[in-house]
């Protein structure tokens, strides 16, 4: 599918306010389940939840909106889930360690996600450009044989008469 250049590739995801409503409701969400689950899950899976709702949001709107998740996701999963608890004294080796493995699992899987996606939008628009143009090719077929049989017709009348 080289043969076509789509410039309009990044078009697949939805403009306006939506994604961000979305992002919000899929933040709180997030925010919420791991609240709720802090007695059973351990402080090394503090942004487990947010990394799931960024990878998500990657998948819907892309990865402008899931980086921008996970930035705010990030500072709120250190301030709310690490120990010691609704502080920030600082980062430890460990805390930095498990910043950069969900940022890189977030970061790499947001901009997989927006390849895959940018591709199959490309492959949408390339099926919807032959269809047209197979339907114009049928209907000049059809235009070519009707223009035909009318020359046809006339010239077996002026052999006749």
């Amino acid at each position: 599918m080289g043969l076509i250049r789509l410039k309009n590739a990044k078009s697949w995801r939805p403009q306006g306010f939506r994604p961000l409503y979305v992002s919000a409701l899929g933040f709180i969400a997030a925010f919420g389940l791991r609240y709720a689950l802090a007695p059973f899950v351990e402080d090394s899976l503090s942004m487990l939840f947010f990394a799931i709702n960024s990878i998500v949001i990657s998948y819907l709107f892309g990865y402008l909106y899931s980086l921008g998740l996970l930035a705010i996701s990030i500072p709120t999963a250190m301030f709310f889930f690490r120990k010691p608890y609704y502080t920030m004294d600082g980062l430890n080796d460990k805390d930095i360690f498990l910043i950069l493995v969900y940022t890189t699992i977030v970061a790499t899987a947001a901009l997989i996600i927006e390849w895959l996606q940018r591709e199959r939008y490309a492959a949408v628009l390339q099926q919807r450009v032959s269809e047209t143009r197979y339907r114009l090719l049928i209907e000049s077929d059809q235009a070519r044989r009707a223009e035909y049989s009318k020359q046809f017709e006339a010239s077996a009348a002026s052999d006749q008469g």
